[in-house]
C-alpha cells in the first residue's frame, strides 16, 4: 500500500498517468517509468495488461511494485520480495504489561530520561534540511529514495495533507517522521523517519506515533517495508508489527524503441 507516497512520486516525476483508473504510472526524462500496481481494485489481468502496454512506450526501464509477481513478460527480473508491516492499534497494550513488552518498557523508560518531547508541524525549515542531510550521508539509498527525500520541502509546500511529527531534546530538533493518512482515514502511514544519531529516538517516535493514531481513532499504523534489513524487521516485530501486504519489487528492461 503505497498511496501515501504517491504525491512524493508525482513531485519528482516529469509525467504522471493513471492506468485504467487503477494504477499510477510515473515517467521521467531519463527513459524510466515507475508502476505502482496496487491500485484501487485492479486484478491480476489488469496488472499484466498494464505492464504489457507500458512496454510499448519509448522507455528503457520499468520499475514495478506489485502484490503479485509479474509473469509472462520477457526481461522481467525480480530484485527482491518484501513485506509491508502494520500495527493494529487496538491490539497494542499501551500499559505494556507482560514479558512481550519488557524490551519496549525498558527502552521507553530510558528515552523518558533523555527528555524527548514532540511537536506537530507542516513547516519545513533549515533545521529539517540539516537533519535530512545528516541522515542521507549515513544511508546507502537508491536514486529514487534520494529524489523523494529532496522533495519533502516542496511536498509540504504544495499539499495540504500529511504532517511532520518532530522530536526535540530540550529545544533542539533531533528528528522527524513523515505522517500521512489514507484508506478513508482507517490507516495512519509513517513512510519516512529522519533522525540524527540520537539514542533511543526510534523507540520514542514509534510510541508517539502509536499514541497519536490511537487518540485519533486510526485502526492501523503502516510502518512500511523491511527494506531487506533483518535489524529493521526485528525492530518492527518488537513493536508487534506484522506483515500485511507482500511486495514484489521487479525491474523490466525494455528494448529500445528507436
Amino acid at each position: 500500500m503505497y498511496e501515501h507516497l504517491l504525491c512524493l512520486y508525482s513531485i519528482v516525476s516529469d509525467q504522471v498517468m493513471l492506468y485504467n483508473d487503477d494504477f499510477p504510472i510515473f515517467l521521467n526524462r531519463y527513459g524510466e517509468a515507475d508502476a505502482i500496481l496496487f491500485g484501487l481494485g485492479g486484478n491480476r489481468e489488469n496488472r499484466f495488461n498494464c505492464v504489457r502496454e507500458l512496454t510499448e512506450l519509448p522507455i528503457k526501464k520499468l520499475n514495478i511494485i506489485s502484490p503479485i509477481s509479474i509473469h509472462g513478460v520477457s526481461n522481467v527480473k525480480t530484485r527482491y520480495v518484501d513485506w509491508d508491516f502494520h500495527i493494529r492499534t487496538n491490539a497494542f497494550d499501551f500499559d505494556m504489561r507482560g514479558n512481550r513488552y519488557k524490551n519496549i518498557r525498558n527502552r521507553l523508560k530510558q528515552a523518558e530520561k533523555m527528555g524527548y518531547h514532540i511537536k506537530l508541524t507542516k513547516t519545513f525549515t533549515p533545521n529539517h534540511i540539516y537533519i535530512l542531510s545528516r541522515h542521507m550521508t549515513r544511508k546507502k539509498l537508491d536514486f529514487w529514495d534520494y529524489e523523494e527525500l529532496l522533495s519533502l520541502e516542496r511536498f509540504f509546500r504544495e499539499h495540504d495533507h500529511g504532517l511532520m511529527m518532530e522530536a526535540y531534546k530540550d529545544d533542539r530538533l533531533v528528528g522527524f517522521d513523515i505522517v500521512d493518512f489514507f484508506e478513508f482515514n482507517r490507516t495512519m502511514a509513517v513512510p519516512l523517519g529522519i533522525y540524527l544519531k540520537t539514542p533511543l529516538i526510534s523507540d520514542f517516535m514509534m510510541y508517539e506515533n502509536l499514541k497519536f493514531a490511537r487518540d485519533k481513532g486510526y485502526e492501523w499504523v503502516d510502518v512500511g517495508p523491511t527494506c531487506r534489513s533483518a535489524g529493521l524487521r526485528r525492530f518492527k516485530e518488537k513493536w508487534l508489527a506484522r506483515p500485511r501486504f507482500k511486495l514484489y519489487i521487479q525491474t523490466l528492461k525494455v528494448r529500445s524503441q528507436e
